[in-house]
């Protein structure tokens, strides 16, 4: 495995990140749009069933709530795309968050 630094981490993330957002508002103007959003937004609703809110996450934890906020942030630029190719007709060519 490859020992890759967190700079490089967060640009590929970043870069899947744009591309799904991408590929969502995209399909989103089709008929199941709906669908689409309201699964994606399943996605990132947090469900806490921990019974000590003081307790120290787990790692598996922490992995499902990055999880979780990523699944927003694509939702959310997705969303936002979305909403700018109705007021233009045409997809930007802007970077992601």
């Amino acid at each position: 495995m490859s020992e890759l630094t967190n700079e490089e981490i967060e640009g590929r993330l970043n870069a899947q990140r744009e591309t799904l957002a991408l590929v969502v508002a995209l399909l989103a103007g089709l008929d199941k749009s709906e669908r689409i959003w309201a699964e994606l937004e399943a996605r990132f609703q947090f469900q806490n069933n921990q019974e000590d809110p003081g307790a120290l996450p787990s790692r598996a934890f922490a992995i499902e709530s990055a999880m979780m906020r990523e699944f927003k942030l694509i939702f959310e630029e997705a969303r936002a795309r979305k909403g700018e190719w109705n007021d233009t007709d045409k997809p930007s060519t802007r970077g992601a968050s």
